[in-house]
């Protein structure tokens, strides 16, 4: 598997978490909301892919959205990029499914 490939499928794989925790925990849904309104603040408004986060958030429901972080689609891909989730996972969620990618690329070798 090619190092692209890998990162795209581990971001998925992140972002789905990311989606079952929100489902658990739906206050979670002001973490993303927060990171682009601090992001908006700082950077005295936001990238082109922010922005899209700022419309998506705007216009889509929940559940839409969290189609979105779960698909294989291009356009999932490119705004996982520059993703607003961070924080919903904690350390120990990120590490093991990191830990996972690796050894699948350690049984690979």
């Amino acid at each position: 598997m090619n190092m692209q490939r890998r990162s795209d499928e581990r971001s998925i794989a992140l972002h789905q978490e990311v989606a079952e925790k929100l489902r658990r925990n739906p206050a979670l849904w002001d973490i993303p909301r927060k990171n682009l309104e601090r992001w908006k603040q700082l950077q005295d408004g936001l990238s082109r892919a922010l922005e899209e986060w700022d419309d998506i958030f705007r216009q889509k429901n929940k559940e839409q959205i969290l189609a979105l972080l779960g698909s294989d689609s291009e356009e999932a891909i490119r705004l996982r990029s520059s993703s607003p989730f961070t924080g919903i996972l904690n350390e120990d969620e990120r590490k093991k499914i990191f830990e996972s990618f690796s050894m699948k690329q350690d049984h690979k070798v």
